[in-house]
This record gives C-alpha cells, structure tokens and sequence, in this order.
C-alpha cells in the first residue's frame, strides 16, 4: 500500500480559504506552508504553489478594485467594474484550485505556477 503525499491538505486549505473560511483558511495554508520543511516534496510544492496563488489572487484583485476606483471615484461604474471584476478573478482562482486538487490526488505536481515544479 502506498502512503499518501499529503499533497491534498494545502490544496484543500486553499479552497477553504476561498470558499468557506476567508482568512482563517490562508492563516491555515500559511501554518502548513511554513511547517512544510519535512513533509513530502510533492506536499510542499502544493503547498508553495497554493499560498503563491493566495497571494497572487488577493493582489490582483484588490489591485483591480482600488484602479476602478481610481478611474471611476464612488459611481455606478465603479461598482459594475469592480464586482465583475471581482467575480471573474474569485472564479478563476477557484478553478485553479479544483485543478490542482485533481494533481494532488492524483500524486501529480500543481500546473500552475510551472516554475515551482
């Protein structure tokens, strides 16, 4: 019988934290990111890819946000702008997160980022 990698909690980590748990989820992925110096390669790779694209997601969407606000100033096309925005990004980190799901059940390296495989 093969033992696991342990791959799956930091992806799972992630999804909590964009689905369930904002916050207290990427505090968790952090934590596991960080004591992830003797767990398995593939765990760490998921791991650093997971907390990459947290922060990523978080950046590009509240960099989004604040240059409709710049641009639009508190309008209606401010608040099109933003949740649009918003929504597509949200979703599209999500679906990151269901496909690197799949790699780590499947003892397989994340897709994305490539360069931490």
């Amino acid at each position: 019988m093969k033992t696991s990698s342990g791959a799956v909690v930091p992806v799972a980590w992630y999804l909590l934290n964009l689905l369930l748990l904002p916050f207290v989820g990427f505090a968790v992925l952090l934590c596991v990111y960080l004591l992830s110096e003797n767990a398995s390669p593939l765990r760490k790779l998921h791991a650093k890819a997971a907390v990459c694209m947290s922060l990523l997601g978080a950046a590009l969407i509240g960099g989004g946000v604040a240059v409709f606000w710049l641009v639009f100033g508190n309008s209606g096309d401010f608040w099109t702008s933003a949740i649009v925005w918003s929504i597509v990004l949200h979703t599209s980190f999500v679906l990151w997160g269901m496909i690197a799901l799949a790699q780590a059940i499947g003892d397989k390296p994340p897709y994305f980022p490539r360069r931490f495989s």
